[in-house]
């Protein structure tokens, strides 16, 4: 009979490095995208209808 610990599997060696490779570049690619939104919303220059109001 064999214990509950043993019967489980565990992730390969591989699917783990994949898991990992591929959550780095989506999290990567979220921070490329905050980064562009930020420089193309222009917090510097003031882009507001009313400015001269």
């Amino acid at each position: 009979m064999k214990k509950i610990e043993e019967t489980k599997k565990k992730p390969s060696k591989g699917k783990a490095i994949t898991s990992f490779v591929l959550r780095t570049i989506f999290y990567f690619v979220v921070l490329l995208a905050l980064i562009y939104l930020y420089e193309y919303s222009g917090i510097d220059s003031v882009h507001f209808i009313y400015n001269e109001f």
